[in-house]
């Protein structure tokens, strides 16, 4: 089959020639063409056709990365519907065709979860806020646990495609510093970077580590054949009648009657023309004043949709319905930025505030966007970007006054804002100084330990420009003695996003608000999140970017129509999402919880770990990756001691303290799982960490090595190291630190050491591995904990200083042993392992 009829069968239509080529010769570093298009189907179609071939130089994860999650769910519905009509082909070659992922925040059910399945093809969509903030090992809307997990999988063995890159900022030079680093550090399996725009800067994408060669970045631009095809000369070539909107000047004067005047020319104008009417605005709350202004005009409510990022998911789809390309009725949409880019509609007439010339070119691209209409119109709402109430942001001064005047030359040369024309204008991105990624700010970022306060390093100056940066609130009807330990982890339904200076100006007026009497409602009128380390609801005053805020539904900030207001207590409360039957609805995670340990069976301790050593040892093989297949051994190795520490008393206690006599199993374990649910309230060790006990164990018999301890030969210093990291840090809560808690009890001896309810000296059980031997009982030494030289720092900083692994690589051989728990877990659930399942 020739890649023309496979582009043809998955989008409809023949590629042009620019999206052929694309598929058939080397990947670029940009691709610069005109919106319109079809850059998402040229990348995500040519994708597709390398997979399909077995290109083992193309990345099997696809990171499709977008700057406004209005545009995520419709790449992500174009992504599914391509995968869709190509599965036949993909079964015909005996591969298993893509699937698509949305990265969003908020709980999702664990069996969908596509960091799961790493030998699997996958596209992952998600905004720069998701997609960066996993890459650099802070995931925000994620279990910080699976932090580590993403981080490997996501740099490493993909092709990155950052879309409409003239509205991501500091992402830019973050991913390419990111791509730089790749090379630099190592991964397993190759790891591309694409960036599409036409306003693209050359400088953002050079770095420290991410140096432009001599000759320019490579770059795949439309070609002489493509403009001369009929679609594309429709679509280049199609007419925009440019004017300003001189009756609506914004500026201090006019602001209290600046949305009626808006309005009366909207409507005006949509009632002439008809078809759909865009008008993009540049702050939400103009938006949402507009809006409405339209319908105290007289425009009927069912006509009239509100688009910006500032919605719960299900509200948001409401509004967004009336930007359905397949709609002909006629309407009127307000939005912000959220649809600048990206989104695939086409407006008759366009109203648009001042933007920067970048914004300015990609929100013409919404009008008239296929040349479907000989009378089209764009027209353009001044801003005084002098003024010192602010009215300019969230841009600069500088920016508004240069694509003033390039508006200017524009109605000079005719006043045509069609794509051609536009062309003509010459336009030079400002050099702009942003925070810069280092190679020691990734180093660091590895360790995913909070400080001794419980914080975590910052990554939103690396993700978003400045105060562009994001929390999630969620509503909830709390009780009067505020949210219990067990409610339930915020759903991706409820979840709002909401930016750090309004939440920020939002909280003291809600602590204002605090009745003096009827201390009831105390509780109620303050900003909760879960602290992960005190298992436990956490009364904030500021929120931090990435951030899941919880509120109570009195609280208010939010409208469904109108979405985030920002209003405190407002006459009615925020409705409450309810989740639907059956959803998952667990309690959020905490450093102690172990959420797969209750199977629905009881598992011996040492059936598990054979499980357990098989399926890293296959994981590995099958998904060749140079490298990682020749450490298939010592993944094996640590998957047959990843658990031993649960022969722990501490560990045995919590499976089988719950019980009563006549319920307790009929062999004497020890147990690895549970065939209950049940939680023991008696907890001695509280925070007790299995995990770290096994790492313990695994050291004191690798380097004081006796007759039986079931190590095998051939593990030097780096490997015995290696695989104690791999052990500890399969489930991502002891890594490269170790230290007690603040909920720890100590021992009563003055001075022992403790960490994670592991004591210093105590003896681990004896414990039969599954080649048979049997090992200890063992006292476990923790004095690794201390600094100096041996220390389980100075151990885990080599391991991700090595140039053999490095940071990318040490994450992905950890994700393998962890993978393979889950997936021997799975198994002995529902049957899959021969004399697997019940032993009690």
């Amino acid at each position: 089959m020739q890649y023309a009829d496979f582009f043809e069968a998955v989008t409809g239509y023949r590629p042009y020639p620019y999206q052929a080529a694309l598929a058939e010769g080397p990947w670029p570093t940009v691709l610069d063409v005109p919106t319109g298009l079809g850059k998402t189907a040229a990348v995500v179609v040519a994708w597709l056709w390398r997979r399909l071939r077995g290109d083992s130089g193309t990345g099997r994860r696809l990171v499709y990365c977008l700057p406004m999650r209005v545009l995520v769910e419709q790449v992500q519905g174009d992504a599914e519907a391509w995968c869709a009509r190509a599965e036949q082909r993909f079964a015909a070659a005996e591969r298993a065709r893509p699937e698509v992922h949305l990265l969003m925040g908020g709980a999702v059910a664990k069996a969908k979860g596509w960091d799961e399945r790493p030998g699997s093809d996958a596209i992952l969509v998600g905004t720069q806020d998701m997609l960066l903030s996993r890459a650099l090992n802070r995931g925000y809307g994620m279990s910080r646990y699976r932090w580590p997990l993403a981080f490997g999988l996501l740099n490493g063995d993909c092709q990155w495609v950052f879309d409409e890159t003239q509205l991501m900022g500091v992402a830019v030079e973050t991913s390419a510093q990111l791509h730089g680093l790749r090379r630099a550090l190592g991964t397993y399996g190759p790891a591309g970077s694409l960036w599409m725009s036409a306003t693209l800067g050359q400088g953002q994408l050079d770095t420290v580590d991410h140096a432009r060669p001599a000759s320019g970045w490579p770059r795949h631009a439309l070609t002489e054949a493509d403009r001369q095809h009929e679609r594309v000369r429709q679509r280049t070539e199609a007419k925009k009648r440019l004017a300003r909107l001189d009756a609506a000047v914004l500026d201090k004067k006019s602001q209290a009657g600046h949305a009626a005047a808006v309005a009366a020319e909207v409507l005006a104008a949509h009632q002439q023309r008809g078809g759909l009417t865009l008008v993009v605005v540049n702050r939400v709350e103009r938006a949402q004043e507009l809006r409405r202004a339209l319908l105290k005009a007289g425009l009927d409510a069912t006509a009239l949709a509100l688009v910006h990022a500032r919605f719960r998911r299900g509200d948001r789809s409401q509004h967004e319905r009336f930007l359905d390309r397949d709609r002909t009725d006629d309407r009127v949409v307000v939005a912000t930025q959220a649809v600048e880019a990206g989104v695939d509609v086409s407006a008759r007439t366009l109203f648009t505030e001042l933007a920067p010339w970048p914004s300015l070119v990609q929100r013409m691209g919404r009008c008239n966007r296929y040349g479907e209409v000989d009378d089209a119109a764009v027209r353009w709402i001044d801003i005084d970007s002098d003024d010192k109430d602010g009215l300019a942001l969230p841009y600069d001064a500088a920016s508004l006054n240069e694509a003033r005047a390039l508006l200017g030359r524009v109605a000079e040369s005719g006043g045509d804002a069609g794509p051609a024309s536009l062309g003509r204008i010459e336009y030079q991105p400002p050099e702009v100084v942003r925070p810069v990624l280092r190679r020691r700010d990734v180093l660091d970022l590895f360790d995913t330990t909070p400080d001794l306060c419980g914080n975590d390093v910052d990554v939103s100056r690396f993700v978003r420009d400045g105060d562009d940066t994001d929390c999630r609130v969620f509503w909830r009807e709390l009780s009067a003695d505020g949210p219990g330990r067990d409610l339930s982890r915020a759903r991706r339904e409820e979840l709002c996003p909401v930016s750090i200076r309004a939440i920020n100006e939002f909280l003291p007026k809600l602590a204002r608000k605090r009745p003096k009497a009827g201390k009831e409602l105390a509780p109620r009128l303050r900003a909760w999140v879960w602290d992960g380390l005190d298992e436990q609801w956490a009364q904030v005053d500021r929120a931090r970017p990435g951030q899941e805020v919880l509120l109570d539904v009195v609280a208010g900030g939010y409208d469904p129509a109108l979405g985030w207001t920002g209003e405190v207590m407002p006459k009615l409360a925020v409705p409450e999402i309810v989740p639907a039957a059956g959803e998952d609805t667990g309690p959020a995670e905490s450093m102690a919880g172990d959420p797969d340990t209750a199977t629905g069976c009881w598992v011996p301790l040492t059936a598990h770990l054979g499980h357990v050593e098989a399926e890293a040892g296959r994981l590995a093989e099958g998904l060749g990756l140079p490298g990682l297949v020749d450490l298939r051994d010592v993944l094996a190795v640590a998957g047959r001691w990843h658990d031993v520490g649960k022969a722990h008393p501490a560990f045995q206690q919590k499976l089988l303290g719950p019980l009563a006599e006549n319920e307790l199993p009929s062999e004497p374990g020890p147990w690895a799982k549970s065939g209950h649910n049940r939680r023991w309230e008696r907890d001695e060790r509280p925070g007790f960490r299995h995990e770290l006990a096994s790492a313990l164990a695994w050291l004191a018999a690798a380097e004081n090595p006796a007759g039986g301890s079931g190590i095998g030969d051939g593990h030097d210093q780096r490997d015995i190291d290696l695989i104690a990291y791999l052990v500890a840090a399969h489930h991502g809560k002891v890594r490269l630190s170790i230290r007690s808690l603040p909920n720890e009890p100590a021992p009563r001896e003055p001075g022992r050491l403790f960490a994670r309810g592991v004591w210093d000296g105590e003896e681990l059980p004896a414990v039969t591995l599954p080649t048979g031997d049997t090992l200890g009982p063992i006292a476990l030494d923790l004095s690794c904990m201390q600094l100096g030289a041996g220390s389980w720092l100075e151990r885990t900083l080599a391991l991700r200083d090595d140039p053999a692994l490095g940071p990318f690589r040490l994450a992905v051989l950890e994700g393998v042993v962890r993978i393979a728990d889950w997936r021997a877990s799975h198994k002995e659930q529902t049957g899959g392992y021969p004399n697997g399942g019940d032993h009690a």
